[in-house]
């Protein structure tokens, strides 16, 4: 036990030495009322320089991320691709968009590691699953596509 917890803190401290651009493009599901309140949700606290969103939809519009994600079924969960063109899903994708909010960043930073994912992938993916059903009973609009957000390296 005590090995990898000196591992996670060595990993943690290596990770730390380098800077990494965490700025990147949110991909959502505009068909789906939860994707579309966290994009807005998002999209109101984070600046266009830091986070892009881009509803699976207009994914067409950016050669660049297009080519990124070809192939990968971009409807059962969520995407994020960062600068560096990095694609990460589900629960990870989710930590890389709120570590880019602020005074959230630092709940996601806690998480945003192996053990984490391992505790947020299976409740993000019991969410993904039922997503709609769960937009419907709070009632959340269930067709409607934010306006086209570039992330805009300034």
């Amino acid at each position: 036990m005590l090995l990898s917890f000196n591992m996670i803190i060595v990993s943690i401290t290596l990770s730390g030495n380098r800077k990494l651009d965490r700025a990147g493009s949110l991909l959502y599901d505009e068909d789906c009322g939860i994707c579309i309140a966290t994009a807005s949700w998002l999209g109101a606290r984070v600046s266009p320089r830091r986070l892009g969103l881009l509803a699976i939809g207009q994914v067409a519009t950016d050669p660049r991320i297009a080519a990124l994600v070809e192939g990968r079924s971009l409807a059962t969960t969520i995407h994020f691709v960062r600068s560096d063109g990095t694609v990460l899903i589900g629960a990870r994708a989710m930590l890389a968009a709120g570590r880019l909010v602020p005074r959230w960043r630092f709940l996601a930073a806690l998480y945003d590691h192996r053990l984490g994912y391992e505790l947020l992938e299976p409740l993000y993916g019991l969410i993904a699953s039922h997503r709609r059903e769960i937009g419907r009973t709070l009632g959340l609009p269930v067709a409607c596509a934010l306006p086209l957000r570039r992330l805009d390296p300034g």
